[in-house]
């Protein structure tokens, strides 16, 4: 038998109450991204209709990209509604995506690797594939919903299926825009369509609806939701250098030190390229052709591109088969003109061949992007 010492202390006590402690919050990773114990992802179905509230969140990340010292938006220690955060896809012989650092104003050497390419005129494929595309988080409720919980859930989709859609309601009624607030918030009825892209199906937002919410948030909601300026997982800048470029990674390095010195370094060769009139004047000139093809889709929204018959009567509604027989209980969504693409365009997306490439993120998997680019530079 083993005797107790009566004044000791036993070496466990800490380490077993620290090591529950780190079960306790320890994060799930969930590909790119690290939850929170007992919070889930809300993943958006094709074809499906949902209603979700949007909850605000405790910004805690000093360089938040939509922060505006002016307006008071996404200032550490206030709420708003949405992280934003770019991805760079297809990384590396492991084809991974990793979170691009300069969400976080850190610099990323996939990020300096196209700067670099453009500069010295590098093939224009290439660098179009190095482009991050735009995504963001949300803390969102599902309600009345067979498969989510009512609770907080993490959900990540990319600008162009949803946040562009929501911005564009936003202008047409700007009482929309309360939608994320705890006590006069409003309750989203979001209706995805089913798209398809190399025979895999994807959700993208075709409708959305506001509604006065079942009831109000009380403020102690905001300890059940996530800070997601920590859900997502930026690797240091060696690793995504080696991931990249498929080198071997050191280790045995210290990795603290290591990462504050490259920073350092990166900044500094980073605003060395700033002051380069060389480089300024390319990316001046990509941001031009950028305006321009913008300035072109809307020209052709009224060209022989679309025919008058695909264009749908503003009064007749898409199918509502599936919709619920209670009406929203506030102010009834317009009804979206919806264009569809004549044979004579050649895009599979329905956006401008010859004139949209680059502009969507499908343009990053397009088996016709070559040729889409080609007959843009014929036109410029």
């Amino acid at each position: 038998m083993v005797k107790k010492k009566r004044h000791s202390v036993s070496k466990f006590k800490q380490k077993v109450a620290a090591n529950s402690h780190k079960q306790k919050t320890q994060a799930t990773q969930y590909g790119h991204l690290k939850l929170p114990r007992n919070v889930s992802v809300f993943k958006e179905e094709p074809g499906s209709r949902v209603r979700l509230d949007i909850l605000p969140y405790v910004v805690t990340d000093e360089n938040h990209p939509d922060r505006d010292d002016e307006n008071g938006i996404a200032l550490p220690g206030e709420l708003w509604y949405k992280r934003p955060y770019k991805l760079h896809r297809g990384v590396g012989v492991e084809n991974a995506s990793v979170v691009c650092p300069t969400s976080f104003g850190k610099p990323c050497p996939i990020c300096e690797y196209r700067a670099r390419l453009l500069k010295e005129g590098g093939d224009k494929a290439t660098i179009a594939a190095l482009k991050p595309s735009l995504r963001n988080l949300y803390v969102v409720v599902p309600k009345d919903s067979k498969t989510y919980e009512e609770k907080p859930h993490i959900w990540d989709i990319s600008q162009f299926l949803f946040q562009n859609q929501l911005n564009e309601e936003i202008e047409e009624n700007e009482d929309y825009a309360v939608f994320p607030d705890l006590e006069e918030g409003l309750t989203l009825r979001i209706r995805f369509s089913e798209e398809t892209f190399q025979k895999n199906k994807y959700a993208s937002t075709s409708r959305i609806d506001f509604e006065e919410r079942d009831e109000p948030y009380d403020e102690s909601i905001l300890k059940e939701v996530p800070n997601l300026d920590e859900v997502l997982d930026v690797l240091p800048y060696s690793k995504i250098e080696a991931l990249f470029f498929g080198t071997e990674l050191n280790v045995y390095e210290d990795e603290d030190e290591d990462e504050e010195e490259e920073i350092t370094t990166r900044k500094r060769k980073a605003k060395s390229l700033r002051e380069d009139p060389q480089f300024n004047k390319l990316m001046k000139e990509e941001e031009e052709e950028e305006d321009e093809s913008e300035d072109e889709g809307e020209d052709d929204e009224e060209d022989s591109s679309y025919d008058d018959e695909d264009i749908e009567d503003d009064n007749v509604e898409p199918d509502d088969e599936e919709d619920d027989d209670e009406e929203p209980k506030k102010a009834p969504t317009r009804t979206r003109t919806k264009k569809t693409v004549s044979n004579n365009n050649k895009c599979p997306y329905g956006h401008k061949f010859g004139t949209d490439c680059e502009k969507y993120d499908e343009c990053d998997d397009c088996d016709l992007w070559e040729e889409c680019l080609e007959e843009k530079e014929a036109n410029d």
